[in-house]
This record gives structure tokens, C-alpha cells and sequence, in this order.
């Protein structure tokens, strides 16, 4: 049996990725960039993945207090940090009394905290800047990703509006932690709802 040629013509491939020796050859100091992978890998509260206790393992980088999603830089102040999402100002980065922060881990698409040389179009603060990125959302296709966890379940949207051109993420989450406001005997307490959610279009 012979083999007839067959042609095929395929799309084009662009391959993007840093150097290795990038963090030591670049201008810029001082400054770490954490993708979504590397922040899934990070052991976390109860399985629920966080940004906020992801920078607090990093160097020069510690929590204001056990628990909390504030954190300290080079011994600076919590009031000294500014946190951006997609360059806009978030004044407050917690929910909860500060057991969780307000990003979706399956929205965000990097994180990069400044721990100094902080940019002069994100200047305001004397210790870090905190970078957080969201995804641009899929072109291509349809997709959807989420969990159910032990305090909190995830759920996460994306997909074209216009093929290659436009596209859309929506992104939520919902705690159980009211539940627990049920067994208490004060109506006010009682009577309350908790829950958080996110959503952004692209």
C-alpha cells in the first residue's frame, strides 16, 4: 500500500516566555511577579486559595496579625501599601474580618508586589505597590472553571463576544460562613447574610 502526500497548512505559533536569568538582568528592583500557578501551589487555609496569604510568604513581606489579609513590607505600615486590580485603587482588600481577601484566584491572571522602585504612575505609598491583573478572558473559545471548597464555592465565566477581538469573564464566589450565624441567639447577629462577588467584564 503506498502513502499519497497529503498538504496541510496550520496556524501561526507565538511563543512567549521570559529569560532565565530575567529577575537579575532586568532594570527593575525590588519587585516579584507571582502567576496563578505558582500561587495554587502554596499550601492554603481550608483549601481556599489567596493572593493576600500568598505575598505574606514572601521576603521582606509579613501579616499584621494571625489571620488577616493585611501584611507589612520592610516594616511599613498596613496604611502604606497600595493594592491596584487592573489599575484602579482597592481601598479595602478584605472580607470577613480579614480571613479572606477579595480576589477570585480563577479572575486573577498575575500578581506583582513592587517592594520598592515603585512605579511613578502608581506612586502614593512609601512601601509597596501590589499589582493584581485579571484575566483578558478567552477569544477563542467558551470555558468555564470553579470548585466547591470547605467554606466557600467558586465558579468562573469566560468566552468571545466577538471572536479574536472581544471577549468576556465573569467571575463569583459564595462563603458558607453564614450558616454558622443561624446558631446564635441574637436576632441581629441571626438575621444577617454573608457572601461576596466579584464580577468584571473584559
Amino acid at each position: 500500500m503506498n502513502l499519497a502526500p497529503a498538504n496541510q497548512q496550520l496556524e501561526e505559533v507565538v511563543v512567549t516566555g521570559e529569560a532565565v536569568n530575567a529577575n537579575v538582568t532586568q532594570a527593575e528592583m525590588s519587585s516579584i511577579k507571582m502567576d496563578t500557578k505558582t500561587i495554587k501551589q502554596i499550601p492554603a487555609l481550608m483549601g481556599e486559595v489567596d493572593i493576600i496569604k500568598a505575598i505574606q510568604l514572601l521576603p521582606g513581606v509579613q501579616s499584621i496579625s494571625e489571620g488577616s489579609s493585611g501584611f507589612s513590607v520592610r516594616g511599613g505600615s498596613l496604611d502604606q501599601n497600595l493594592i491596584q486590580l487592573d489599575e484602579a485603587t482597592v481601598y479595602n482588600a478584605s472580607h470577613l474580618m480579614g480571613f479572606f481577601s477579595v480576589f477570585n484566584n480563577d479572575a486573577i491572571k498575575d500578581v506583582k508586589l513592587y517592594k520598592g522602585d515603585i512605579p511613578a504612575s502608581s506612586g502614593g505609598r512609601l512601601s509597596s505597590l501590589l499589582d493584581v491583573r485579571m484575566k483578558d478572558g478567552n477569544t477563542k473559545r467558551f470555558s468555564g472553571t470553579g470548585g466547591i471548597g470547605t467554606i466557600s464555592s467558586r465558579l468562573t465565566l469566560e468566552g468571545p463576544i466577538v471572536k479574536d477581538k472581544a471577549s468576556f469573564i465573569v467571575s463569583g464566589r459564595r462563603t458558607y460562613a453564614d450558616l454558622f450565624l443561624k446558631l446564635s441567639s441574637d436576632p441581629a447577629v441571626n438575621d444577617n447574610t454573608l457572601y461576596f462577588m466579584i464580577s468584571m467584564p473584559k
